[in-house]
């Protein structure tokens, strides 16, 4: 058992480090708000949950991801949610919660059937751009919010623990499709790059997204799509 699902747990807990050479271009995702829209006035509505479906022909296991929204500012929001993995029925679940928890990083898991979840916690503005996670193994804060949907060039720096580094992202937007390309600075610790094409719904809250990164060889883009 462990030989088969160790694997699947690691490519899942590995998912925006999912890797290959941009194939993620042949993902058709669904068209959104577009660059036109006053994204600085969006206000994402507070009470609402988003289910995704989550993506990969590297990972032969269904999971899913479900958000609430909560409003606590005018400018600031919780997402806060679950992260669900079916497995088949005759799998060992104490053997199971055991990789969950290493993979993961996580201790407060929960079986229903044969799924086991989990929390998982975003923190962003009112144009979804984070800045805080504690979602899979990426937990940590973001100065003074990372670049998602910011055209052009953004710089940002992510914390995690006592360890930072500075981050540079360039973003494109074209009928309704974004194109984020995030790489460290100049100087800064880290190597790789990490690219996403996703869409956004008219509150500026994602509906589609495709994530590949280079650095880690083979893998298929990740893949979240709104159900």
């Amino acid at each position: 058992m462990k030989n088969l699902y160790r694997p699947v747990l690691a490519l899942i807990a590995l998912s925006f480090l999912a890797a290959c050479a941009d194939p993620a271009d042949s993902i058709a995702i669904r068209p959104g708000l577009t660059s036109d829209a006053n994204l600085d006035a969006l206000r994402p509505p507070s009470g609402v949950t988003y289910r995704y479906k989550m993506e990969s022909g590297d990972i032969p296991v269904p999971v899913s991801l479900s958000l609430r929204s909560k409003r606590r500012s005018a400018r600031v929001y919780d997402y806060t949610g679950t992260m669900a993995i079916r497995f088949p029925d005759e799998v060992n679940f104490a053997e199971i919660g055991a990789l969950v928890a290493q993979s993961f990083g996580v201790s407060d898991i929960k079986f229903s059937g044969s799924t086991a979840s989990f929390p998982v916690a975003l923190r962003t503005d009112n144009r979804f751009r984070s800045l805080s996670s504690d979602f899979l193994r990426s937990s940590g804060r973001y100065v003074p919010h990372d670049c998602f949907a910011v055209l052009g060039r953004c710089t940002y720096r992510a914390f995690e623990g006592d360890q930072s580094v500075t981050l540079v992202s360039e973003t494109t937007e074209s009928g309704g499709i974004w194109t984020t390309v995030t790489r460290p600075a100049a100087g800064s610790q880290g190597t790789g790059r990490q690219r996403m094409i996703y869409s956004l719904d008219r509150n500026g809250v994602m509906v589609d997204l495709v994530v590949s990164s280079t650095g880690q060889g083979g893998r298929e883009p990740l893949v979240f799509r709104r159900q």
